[in-house]
C-alpha cells in the first residue's frame, strides 16, 4: 500500500475512533502528518461548514516553513484533506434534527414545506 493510502487510513481510523486515540503513522509519513496538522488549524470555516485546504495555503505554508514540497506532497496533503472534510459533513449531517416540526398543531416535513413553498414547479 502506497503512503497516500495508509495516512489516508490512520487519518480516517482517528477520526473515527472513541476515546482516547493512539496514533500510528505510516513509516515515512511523519513529516506530512505534521504539515496536515498545522494546515489543518489554519483552516477556514464558511456558512456550510469547513473549507477544503487550497492549492494556495499549501504553497504559502510551503514557502514561508521553506519546506521543499514536492507536487506528489500536495496530493497527499489534498487526499488527506478530502478524508477530513468527508468526516466533517457526515458529522454535521448526523447532528442535524431529523424530527418533523410542529407548525399549527400540524406536522411539517421537509418534503411538505416544498411543496407549500416551489409553487408547484
Amino acid at each position: 500500500m502506497n503512503l497516500q493510502k495508509l495516512l489516508c487510513a490512520e487519518l480516517k481510523r482517528q477520526l473515527e475512533a472513541k476515546g482516547k486515540i493512539t496514533t500510528a503513522i505510516p513509516a515515512g509519513g511523519d513529516l506530512l502528518w505534521q504539515w496536515f496538522l498545522d494546515l489543518s488549524r489554519s483552516r477556514t470555516y464558511g456558512a456550510a461548514g469547513p473549507n477544503p485546504i487550497s492549492f494556495a495555503e499549501i504553497l504559502t505554508y510551503g514557502q514561508a516553513m521553506r519546506w521543499p514540497m514536492e507536487p506528489r506532497h500536495v496530493e497527499i496533503l489534498r487526499a488527506m484533506d478530502a478524508v477530513w472534510i468527508e468526516r466533517a459533513f457526515e458529522k454535521k449531517d448526523a447532528q442535524e434534527d431529523p424530527k418533523p416540526h410542529m407548525v399549527q398543531g400540524r406536522t411539517m416535513t421537509p418534503a411538505k414545506f416544498d411543496a407549500m413553498f416551489s409553487g408547484g414547479r
